[in-house]
């Protein structure tokens, strides 16, 4: 009998029906194996990152993980790789398709735009189809004049949501087509807990059944999530070097420059020259670096790894016992997480920035990514030592993943930076498109949204029919219009923009891919996918939308870049058998949704995504079995196309 983590290898149960031919591990949908389940991603971490030479030093406590437990070598995220569908995947079990959320920016052609009225529509003044933006926007605090808090808090700005067609702003969660883990971990009175990076937007995570009305970002208490806090990533803020960070290893204190002050900290006075984004925040306040200090230890990386260490502490506070503040004893939460930022801004950050980011050519990480990964993986160290110091590693299983990848991997990388008009397709103007939405509006076709805009086009038609004259369009590349020289490769952007195009996904090449069918509509005349774009253009390995002076990669894609991710579960909890094992076949982050509930001893099936996608549990046995492809993965192979 083959050895599995509780000894016994039985058939995957999925939707209550079994998969020919699919061998997983049925953990159980009444006996907990493990208390507690905490939910990690890294952000932009690939898979192929976890063997880079010279960061092998900087990886100690992950390979810690990787020896307690089991490494997926070929796991994928989302595709659309962005953050909200990326994270989606593990919290729900279902690809965008199924939730309805293919990016933060979106399109809805079914609601209306925000500030919409009960009287426009029912009038027919006012029309459905609007940009949906879950973002820092979506904050009350963001709107300040001073580009937002650290610490949101502030609730809803409803102006910035969209309207149903009763006149009634939809929020995060509503938007949301299925429920998620915390809504079945709350129903089964468990204790929960999320740190994340919008503190609006990702109230998206507590579930289409919650009531958004009654959710209180100042006590954290967010529907089925029982301790909810996420600090805004693009709040200005800055390092104050000459007082103690907030952990060990932490560079300095974090100030918040939208009030002056810094956070969880006593200084009140900015001292570094360098935050988040040098377009927000009061000039005024910025100094020069006090005397011992050198400029180049003010970087991207270390501004985000200080944000990061937040969301760590509030981490250690919840393995102690306590609310994310540390100031109520609440219990260890059953499901708990966060995400890190500083490797994926490490990834973005160009040869040429503060002390150069991101892989080179021959397969070297640059300074500030090995800080970056240095610095996370330190972060990983000190939450498996509180884990083990408050007898906890063996009834914690920790799932180290990451919500999407970063285009590209490694240098070479072309930024395709030109922008075009809306309306007339001319170069400039409102700067709305991308020269593959131009493409279109130059010969005559309405566009309603172009979406995406990182690594790949969403595009959603202000007329249906016009599909198959836009993918024509499309497949000639004849991007002639876009002539002018990009000065960082020498070569017409005309011709990058050609080489750039992947395979053109439209009608049932995006239902294969799992991604819904913008042509149905249901007994009412409503479109029943009505998020999904008409046609989906992802970018080759090696180019992005944006100006290659800022950054070297983005996400949001159909690639490997973009999608092969780490993937490592572990405890040492874990049978002998199951611990320094590696498994080859090709898995899903959307898998770890129904893992997490079966350990817990809860029913995976009370997840619809799961449901709709037929989501499986994580093979954890061995074996290199013939298993069921992912819709997802049956096109991932073309899109270079």
């Amino acid at each position: 009998m083959k050895k599995t983590l509780f000894g016994v290898l039985t058939t995957a149960i999925v939707s209550n029906t079994l998969i020919p031919g699919v061998q997983a591990i049925s953990l159980g949908n009444t006996t907990a194996r493990f208390s507690h389940v905490l939910i990690i991603s890294i952000d932009g971490l690939h898979n192929s990152d976890l063997s880079v030479a010279n960061l092998q030093s900087s990886l100690k406590n992950i390979k810690r993980l990787q020896r307690e437990g089991v490494t997926y070598t070929n796991a994928f995220a989302s595709a659309p790789s962005d953050s909200f569908p990326g994270e989606l995947n593990y919290i729900t079990g279902a690809n965008p398709g199924t939730t309805g959320v293919f990016y933060d920016l979106s399109y809805s052609r079914a609601l209306y735009a925000p500030g919409t009225t009960a009287a426009q529509i029912a009038a027919g003044t006012a029309k459905p189809g609007t940009v949906v933006e879950f973002d820092e926007t979506s904050d009350a605090s963001w709107n300040n004049g001073k580009g937002g808090t650290l610490d949101g808090g502030q609730g809803f700005d409803k102006t910035q949501l969209p309207v149903d067609r009763n006149g009634n702003p939809v929020y995060p969660n509503q938007y949301l087509k299925v429920n998620t883990i915390f809504d079945v971990a709350s129903a089964a009175g468990l204790h929960t807990a999320w740190s994340d990076k919008h503190p609006a937007a990702y109230t998206i995570l507590a579930g289409n059944t919650q009531d958004p009305t009654k959710f209180n970002l100042v006590t954290g208490r967010v529907g089925s999530i029982s301790d909810y806090s996420s600090l805004e990533i693009n709040a200005a803020v800055a390092i104050d070097p000459t007082k103690p960070g907030l952990l060990p290893n932490t560079f300095g204190a974090l100030v918040d420059q939208s009030t002056g002050t810094p956070y969880s900290n006593t200084n009140s006075q900015i001292t570094s020259t360098f935050f988040n984004d040098g377009t927000k925040g009061n000039p005024a306040l910025f100094k020069a670096p006090p005397a011992g200090f050198s400029a180049s230890q003010f970087t991207s990386v270390a501004t985000t790894s200080a944000y990061d260490d937040l969301k760590v502490k509030q981490i250690l506070n919840e393995i102690d016992g306590l609310n994310d503040s540390g100031t109520i004893k609440v219990g260890t939460p059953a499901i708990f997480g966060l995400n890190f930022q500083a490797v994926s801004v490490g990834e973005k950050e160009t040869a040429s920035q503060f002390n150069g980011g991101g892989i080179d050519s021959n397969g070297n990480a640059r300074p500030d990514l090995v800080s970056a990964v240095a610095h996370t993986d330190a972060s990983i160290g000190l939450i498996l030592d509180e884990l083990k110091k408050k007898g906890l590693d063996s009834s914690t299983l920790v799932i180290l993943t990451a919500k999407h990848g970063q285009n590209p991997v490694k240098d070479p990388t072309v930024g395709l930076s030109s922008t075009f008009d809306s309306v007339t397709g001319v170069a400039g103007g409102d700067g709305n498109l991308t020269a593959v939405a131009a493409i279109l509006v130059r010969n005559g076709i309405q566009i309603a949204s172009e979406r995406g805009q990182d690594t790949s086009s969403l595009i959603f038609l202000k007329n249906p029919s016009d599909v198959r004259k836009a993918v024509a369009l499309l497949k000639s590349k004849n991007y002639s219009f876009d002539n002018t020289i990009d000065p960082n490769t020498g070569v017409a952007f005309s011709t990058e923009d050609a080489a750039a195009q992947g395979k053109v996904l439209y009608g049932q090449s995006i239902i294969n891919a799992g991604l819904g069918d913008p042509r149905t509509s249901d007994a009412f005349g409503n479109i029943r996918d009505d998020r999904t774009p008409d046609i989906i253009v992802p970018l080759k390995t090696g180019y992005f939308f944006g100006k290659a002076t800022k950054k070297r990669a983005e996400h949001g894609g159909f690639t490997d870049a973009d999608t092969h991710v780490a993937l490592i579960v572990g405890s040492t909890g874990f049978s002998r058998n199951l611990q320094s094992k590696t498994i080859n076949r090709t898995v899903s982050t959307t898998q770890i949704a129904p893992t997490t509930l079966q350990v817990l001893g809860l029913n995976s099936q009370r997840l619809q995504g799961v449901q709709i996608d037929r989501t499986q549990t994580l093979p954890l046995d061995c074996r290199d079995l013939q298993i069921e492809k992912y819709r997802i993965d049956q096109e991932r192979r073309e899109y270079e196309e």
